[in-house]
Parts: structure tokens; C-alpha cells; sequence
């Protein structure tokens, strides 16, 4: 099944580039939840890593309202268990060389908004930036989720103190939206590092409680759609430049 969105359209017309164009170098990633890191970056991840760079991912939120009404994974069971598949997702994309991730745990649904809780996120994260560090990466502000337009401008306020770090940010969310997203299709550049979407695919699959029917008490609960699976899979990444 071809997904196809007026996004989608433009980043078809949109040029591949190498990796050294948005990275340079090490790269911090901040991805809203458990999972957003693989399905937006996963490739990039990979041949980062395989080049001898160091992705630095941290997770702002606790991922731990997928299933409201699951009793067996409970809101503090399901983040624990969010945490353990992100950790198991970097070891399948770095074959185990990228550093372990950053848990900032604020709750699902609930990622810092507004001037001072932006502030105090980014302080937080600063604190993990090394002198080798060349570019930020964020979910786009376009997202229609809540925390991954948060997760944006956290980003965006981190620059600020950082204003000699490229930043870029990957569409998940956006991408599937049927309006017009009201960008410049020169900000857009697609990654195809050939190799990497097997150990994307199987690292994907470590994010059990988002991509399977492993949660069974909860029919309600979200699972993202096999379609939708491959597309991430199987499409060029997209990054959007927004600084720099």
C-alpha cells in the first residue's frame, strides 16, 4: 500500500543527501516518545553509528498512555517496559556501540509547555551536549501531537543557547496530514543509507507495545498500522532543515 499526502508528494521532489549534511558529526536526538526515534531516524541512527559518530538520544516523555485502559500494563508498567524496548531498539540499530538513552520521564501527553518548563527541559538536556556534538534533531513542529510540537520547541529554545549546532527535524505525524503543510520544499532533504532497513525493521519490532497486539486487554489502545509500519521501513527519512 503507497501512502501518499501532499507532504509525502513534495518529499518525493526533495533531494538525497549524505548524512555529513545533517549530522557533520555527533548528534543529539530528542524524541518525544519511546519509538519516534526509530521511526523517523532509524536508518540515520544506524549508519551514524557504522561511521564512527555518536547519536545521543533523549526521550522527553514516558510513553505511558498508549493503553489507558490495559490492566496488565498499568501507566508505570507500560513506561517501564517503553523504556526497555527503546533501549533494545538502539542496541539492534548501533549493534550495540551508541550510548544507552536519556530518560527525562514527564508523562505522556504531557511534555513541557510554555516558557518556563521549555526552559528547565532544555537545561536538562544541555547537560548531556559534548564538545563533539555538531547537530540537534527533534520531531517537527508540524506534528499534530501534542508532545512532538512540545518536543519542537524545547528543541528550538535548546538552539538558542547552542546556535553553532545545525538543526534538523523529522516529520512522523506531519507527514500523513491532508492539508497543505505550508513549508518551503527547499527545507527538505530525504537520507538513503542502503543496508539499514533490515536492522531498522527489527529494531522497530523491539517496540512490541506500539507495533504488535502483545497489550490484548485494551482494543482501544494505540498500535501504529502495518501500513504504516512499512512506510516507515521502506521510505527515505525526512529531515527539515530549520536552523543554521
Amino acid at each position: 500500500m503507497v501512502i501518499s499526502t501532499p507532504f509525502l508528494q513534495m518529499a518525493e521532489d526533495a533531494p538525497n543527501v549524505s548524512l555529513e549534511t545533517i549530522a557533520g558529526g555527533d548528534v543529539l536526538l530528542l524524541a518525544p516518545h519511546p519509538d519516534d526515534e526509530t521511526l523517523g531516524c532509524g536508518v540515520a541512527i544506524g549508519a551514524l553509528t557504522d561511521r564512527g559518530h555518536r547519536v545521543q538520544v533523549v526521550v522527553i516523555t514516558d510513553g505511558s498512555r498508549s493503553h489507558p485502559n490495559s490492566k496488565r500494563f498499568h501507566p508505570k508498567h507500560l513506561a517501564k517496559t517503553r523504556e526497555a524496548e527503546i533501549t533494545e531498539a538502539l542496541r539492534i540499530l548501533t549493534d550495540g556501540r551508541g550510548p544507552p538513552p536519556v530518560f527525562l520521564r514527564y508523562p505522556d501527553m504531557a511534555a513541557p509547555d510554555g516558557d518556563a518548563a521549555a526552559e528547565l527541559a532544555a537545561e536538562r538536556i544541555f547537560r548531556v551536549v559534548t564538545p563533539t556534538t555538531t547537530a540537534i534533531w527533534s520531531t517537527w513542529e508540524g506534528d499534530p501531537h501534542p508532545d512532538h510540537g512540545r518536543t519542537a520547541r524545547i528543541t528550538r529554545r535548546l538552539s538558542q543557547h547552542l546556535p553553532h549546532l545545525d538543526r534538523w527535524s523529522y516529520p512522523i505525524w506531519g507527514r500523513f496530514r491532508t492539508d497543505d503543510p505550508h513549508i518551503d520544499a527547499d527545507r527538505l532533504v530525504r537520507i538513503l543509507a542502503y543496508g539499514q532497513q533490515m536492522r531498522k525493521r527489527q529494531a522497530l519490532s523491539a517496540h512490541r507495545t506500539q507495533m504488535s497486539g502483545l497489550i490484548t486487554d485494551d482494543p482501544g489502545g494505540f498500535v501504529i498500522p502495518v501500513a504504516k509500519q512499512e512506510h516507515f521501513i521502506t521510505s527515505p527519512e525526512i529531515f527539515l532543515k530549520e536552523s543554521r
